[in-house]
């Protein structure tokens, strides 16, 4: 599949006019702001978003376990288990994003991936998450990012699901989605 879906640049329904777009901070991995609509009722109001790289997220499939990664996440205040996960740089597309996260995160290298789903996953976050599968990928070395700090842990399938919703606290670094429709899809 050459072409994903992506947020519109532009969209503007009808009953719900954008009457300004404000941007009121922006640094190198987002941009915040609001858009200033009006209401059906005629009502003009203030709707606040985060705006920062599509991103993707990939289910590696090797023998009966998923690769997962396991890292602190300073604003949770824990470690959490997630998927192989990240942003797609400028010019990339989903397929090579999700190649280049989980060599970086893992070491697995994929020979094919599946595409399995596009889905915004918050109303307060303008973007995409792409979700991926890889099936068998070939075992690496991590090419971790500076400041990424992540280690690669293996999970049995069947078990996967539950893991991530066992942990403690609000947060499963959005792992949950993408596994649930990778098991939809027939993966899991």
């Amino acid at each position: 599949m050459d072409e994903y879906p992506t947020v519109p640049a532009s969209v503007e329904a009808a009953d719900w006019p954008v009457l300004d777009v404000e941007t009121v901070w922006e640094n190198a991995f987002f941009a915040a702001g609001y858009d200033a609509v009006e209401r059906p009722t005629g009502e003009r109001a203030e709707y606040y978003w985060i705006e920062p790289a599509d991103a993707v997220m990939v289910v590696a499939l090797d023998g009966d376990d998923v690769v997962m990664v396991e890292q602190y996440r300073p604003r949770a205040r824990r470690r959490t288990l997630e998927l192989p996960a990240g942003g797609i740089d400028s010019g990339e597309n989903p397929e090579t994003a999700a190649r280049r996260e989980l060599r970086e995160e893992t070491g697995y290298v994929a020979d094919d991936l599946a595409h399995v789903e596009t889905y915004f996953p918050s109303g307060w976050v303008r973007y995409v998450r792409h979700v991926f599968v890889a099936e068998d990928p070939n075992p690496g070395e991590q090419a971790l990012d500076d400041g990424e700090f992540v280690d690669v842990t293996r999970v049995p399938a069947d078990e996967a699901i539950d893991r991530v919703r066992d942990q403690p606290g609000p947060t499963d670094g959005g792992a949950l989605t993408p596994l649930s429709l990778a098991r939809d899809a027939g993966y899991l």
